[in-house]
């Protein structure tokens, strides 16, 4: 199974995912005290996302 970035469309930090919206992920991080987990994708970019944001494929 493989999970994909999905940004909400009306989250505050949807300027900052939409650039890879639809990447495939390579690996969970932590989850900070906001809720967001740290995910690296398969390109290597780092970036924080809310768990409903990751789709599995």
């Amino acid at each position: 199974m493989k999970w994909v970035l999905r940004p909400d469309r009306n989250g505050v930090h949807h300027a900052e995912l939409a650039p890879h919206d639809g990447k495939e992920i390579y690996a969970f991080g932590d989850t900070d005290a906001n809720g967001r987990v740290e995910i690296t994708l398969m390109d290597g970019t780092r970036v924080r996302a809310r768990r409903g944001e990751l789709i599995p494929c």
